[in-house]
């Protein structure tokens, strides 16, 4: 069979008989460039060869007619480019930088002279890329090492323009469950929640690359931030590090502010325990040049603070939890055109103790144990067939998974967990004993053709993505019973009988499909204009526990983007896009239908004073909640337009406009039948509306003669009245009457129409994320000091804080009755969000580390970090929003008094906080 062959039979292969998934990018970028002599004019036959400096890896071309050469597919790292032709010196430009779905472009004169003169000069790094029009925030380990920062992928995205928070950020204007985890090519978003599903040994990472808007047709179901992780791989060269890092709560600052409510201090019990975090990291050429290994371990130890459970006799207890992050890379360079990698990785946690009753623990037992982790593997091959075609593939097979059981063993019952009527307070058992397990399986492939008409070139590639996703569950109380007690003696253990509820079992699952088709070329119609134009074909489909159907829609997305190049040098550039994006509808949806209810259905006893006897049953699996077959996928509308200037080598700047609407939002609708009963239907609910404007200023400063920076600052509005990502109340009960009885200022004597408190005007306003200012900094240098580095790195932030509105809870009555219907509603007396905190948010971090070289390579350092530098412990949010109008009673003079003040030590800015750290690097 010939090579060619026996690569197609590789690609079938792997799409057979993996379970397939999303599509993820590969790690690898585009070389490309013109060779010109002293004069400018093009110099076709010239040998171009490109070798990695990490790895040695070589590839060679040839310039064409128009003295052009390219690389395709190339691993991502630094490059030496070599230029020869005879009677010409030897260009030699080092250190190009290639980074994930980048262009570097570069552009190479060759002089008159002897072959075997060379000419040595500093290469690219493509900051602005007139190819990817895509806002991209990139986050590399030799910038993000030096900073005060959260050890994990999730708090870099604090430092990306537009993004609110960290973790489960809001990204422009979208939901937190919005947003797209990807590490190495495996979408690791977890598939019921929308939100990041499993943590990452934070040395293992080698960049962050984080895509907010304008992204093209090969990413989908994602309407927020586009998260791609990048794991360390090895090089031609042995060398790792070692860490100890370590943190003790006794050596922060104490808490000084009050309840503003009360006035009572909000001190905390400060815990004098030192909690250590070990780090290792490793790796090298297996065979040099052609095979390389990279593997990471860290393990984290953390004790809590001693808490108490709230019975009779109170217990403490104490969590401490231990995180094993595990992480192996290989990479082969099968020959010059073809690269693979497989990876595996686990983040198991546990020792979590969780009271699930809600602060009604009684003791140890009645306290929930809880592990939870994720573990995959995943492989990935690209590959050069011909210096104008190109393919990749990767599949991945990847699960997270909690698992709940009794803290401690109760002392009867078999665990059961026990209610007491006398006190409210459960004892003996666990609030769950049982598992959530969401695994996601993903299968991709792409191909890509280079074509030159003249001075049109074209790079079209298409693809296909598809992955399987389910949502399982099954929560028991232990023992499959609940026990309610007239009283429980909590010392000696003596229970007056009441109730038992018997509770049926069975684990719930529902499940997911989602394919997709992408085709997009990237052209260039002129010299200085480039297009790229694509299309993405999406079909998802759900099930519920039962079988049933839950969703399934197909939809089309078109996807246009452009760059002009205004001098010619493809660094100041106008660009701008156009995008439709579905959202993924998320198993959270699918799971709303489920037919296996879950600590639900039981069959009551009750104590006849000598033993139990059957009462009744109750059985509410059979929900009259049933899906709509015709429902389609949410949708964003997203126009932007902006300015790129690269000065240098090293240095970017610009400005960019953002427009998004959305469109077919989700909600389910509630009303009553004329006997009375609920009815629910779930609608793409037209009134709904979420908008987002935002201007974008940012400054980009890569590491060069010892320093870097970044700063942007964002300018923003999102409004609307939809800002979950399906059920709200928008719609609810518009045919019902809602009362309140504790401000009567409210309608005609508190009664008001239902559709002015849930669709009328006071609903439309901001979000509580909306954060209409936005400024962020952070940066480092290094100074050297003979065999020392003295590195000192910064971060900042100025964010308009958490917005409000002023509300009260009122009741829904039954239609012609002033009877309460059981739900609520949640009035508005003025538009949403007008009411923010007052102020600023804002804080400056700082790390400094000095590190000594030992010999050779070998490095010993000490690195402190100081949070909250200087100490601002500022109001940040409030669980105080209840209102009442002026006319109203005199109980109501306390909320009016209260509203917008802070009573918890978690509203406000946490104070001054060290971490250090012992490092040793080789």
């Amino acid at each position: 069979m010939t090579r060619m062959g026996k690569m197609g039979l590789l690609v079938l292969v792997l799409a057979f008989v993996a379970r397939l998934a999303a599509a993820q990018p590969a790690q690898i970028g585009t070389i490309t460039g013109a060779v010109t002599d002293n004069t400018g004019g093009v110099m076709p036959g010239v040998s171009v060869t490109i070798t990695s400096q990490e790895r040695g890896v070589t590839r060679t071309t040839v310039t064409d007619d128009a003295g052009k050469f390219l690389f395709p597919a190339v691993p991502i790292g630094n490059y030496t480019i070599t230029a020869q032709l005879m009677g010409f010196e030897t260009a030699l430009l080092t250190d190009n930088l290639v980074e994930t779905e980048k262009t570097t472009a570069v552009t190479i004169e060759l002089r008159v002279g002897q072959l075997t003169e060379t000419v040595t000069v500093t290469g690219e790094t493509p900051i602005v890329d007139m190819t990817n029009v895509a806002a991209n925030t990139r986050v590399r380990n030799d910038q993000f090492e030096k900073l005060p920062i959260g050890r994990s992928y999730q708090s870099l995205l604090g430092t990306v323009p537009g993004v609110v928070g960290t973790g489960n950020v809001n990204a422009l204007g979208a939901l937190s469950s919005n947003n797209q985890f990807l590490i190495d090519s495996v979408d690791t978003t977890d598939p019921t929640t929308g939100t990041f599903g499993t943590n990452l040994n934070f040395e293992a990472i080698q960049e962050v690359s984080i895509y907010t808007s304008g992204a093209s047709a090969e990413y989908g179901r994602a309407l927020g931030a586009i998260v791609n992780v990048v794991t360390k791989s090895g090089t031609n060269t042995f060398e790792g590090s070692f860490k100890y890092i370590f943190v003790n709560d006794q050596w922060d600052k104490q808490n000084s502010t009050v309840n503003q409510v009360t006035g009572a201090s909000l001190e905390r019990v400060k815990f004098d325990q030192v909690n250590p975090n070990y780090a290792f990291t490793g790796g090298g050429p297996i065979w040099r040049n052609r095979a390389w290994f990279f593997t990471t371990y860290e393990r984290q130890e953390a004790t809590s603070p001693q808490r108490q459970t709230v019975g009779t006799f109170p217990e403490d207890y104490q969590q401490v939890t231990t995180s094993d992050f595990f992480n192996i890379r290989g990479t082969v360079q099968l020959n010059s055109s073809n690269n693979v990698w497989v990876k595996y990785y686990r983040s198991p946690t546990g020792g979590f103790v969780i009271d699930y009753w809600g602060n009604t623990a009684g003791e140890r037992a009645a306290l929930t144990a809880q592990t939870q982790g994720a573990e995959n593997w995943a492989a990935q091959w690209s590959g050069v067939l011909r210096n104008n075609w190109t393919m990749e593939a990767a599949f991945a097979d990847y699960t997270s998974r909690i698992d709940v059981t009794t803290f401690q063993a109760g002392r009867l019952l078999s665990n059961a967990p026990i209610f007491s009527q006398a006190d409210n307070r459960y004892y003996n058992g666990a609030t769950f004993d049982g598992f959530v397990d969401r695994p996601r399986r993903q299968f991709n492939a792409a191909s890509t053709w280079y074509l030159t008409q003249g001075e049109r070139s074209h790079s079209i590639k298409a693809g296909v993505d598809y992955q399987t996703v389910e949502s399982g569950a099954r929560f028991d109380y232990p023992n499959r019973q609940l026990f309610i007690a007239s009283n429980f003696n909590q010392q000696s253990g003596a229970i007056t009988p009441d109730i038992r509820r018997d509770y049926e079992s069975g684990d719930s699952t529902s499940s997911g499909e989602n394919l997709a088709l992408y085709v997009r070329d990237k052209f260039q119609v002129t010299p200085r204009l480039f297009v790229e134009a694509g299309v993405r074909y999406e079909r998802q489909s759900g099930e519920s526990d039962l079988g049933a159907t839950t969703v399934d829609a197909s939809t089309f997305s078109p996807r246009l983007s452009g760059s002009y190049d205004i001098a010619g040098d493809g660094k100041s550039l106008v660009q701008g896009s156009y995008g439709r994006y579905y959202a993924g509808v998320i198993q959270s949806f699918s799971d709303g239908f489920a037919g296996i209810p879950q600590q639900t259905n039981y069959d009551a006893y009750v104590w006849d004073g000598t033993d139990y006897v059957f009462s009744n049953s109750v059985r509410l699996g059979a929900s009259s909640f049933r899906p709509n077959e015709d429902l389609r996928p949410y949708f964003m509308d997203e126009y932007t337009i902006g300015y790129q200037q690269q000065f240098g080598r090293a240095l970017a700047a610009g400005v960019r406009f953002i427009s998004r609407s959305w469109g077919d939002l989700i909600d389910d609708v509630r009303t009553f039948n004329a006997d009375g009963a609920l009815l629910r239907e779930v609608v793409n609910y037209d009134a709904a509306e979420r908008t987002y404007r935002g201007i974008q200023f940012t400054f980009e400063r890569r590491f060069a003669n010892n320093w870097s920076a970044g700063a942007s600052y964002t300018y923003s509005r999102t409004r609307g009245n939809h800002f979950e990502n399906t059920f709200t109340s928008l719609g609810d009960y518009l045919d019902a009457q809602c009362r309140t009885t504790v401000d009567l200022t409210v309608g005609s004597g508190g009664i008001i129409p239902c559709a002015e408190v849930q669709n009328g005007a006071n609903k439309y306003g901001a979000p509580g994320y909306d954060r209409p200012h936005n400024l962020k900094f952070q940066g480092s240098y290094v100074k050297p000091l003979g065999p020392t580095n003295l590195v000192i790195g910064g971060v900042a932030e100025s964010i308009s804080k958490t917005r409000y509105e002023r509300s009260r809870s009122v009741n829904v009555l039954r239609p012609g009755t002033l009877t309460n219907a059981g739900p609520t509603a949640t009035y508005f007396y003025e538009e949403r969000g007008a009411s923010p905190v007052d102020g600023m948010a804002w804080f400056l971090d700082s790390a400094v580390e000095l590190t000594w070289r030992i010999a050779r390579s070998y490095q010993a350092g000490f690195k402190a970090e100081v949070f909250n530098l200087t100490n601002q412990e500022m109001q940040l949010t409030t669980s105080n929003t209840a209102w009442c109008g002026s006319g109203a009673g005199a109980g109501c003079a306390a909320a009016r008094e209260n509203f917008l003040k802070a009573t918890a030590r978690g509203q406000f800015q946490q104070p001054r906080r060290f971490r250090f750290s012992a490092i040793f690097r080789f």
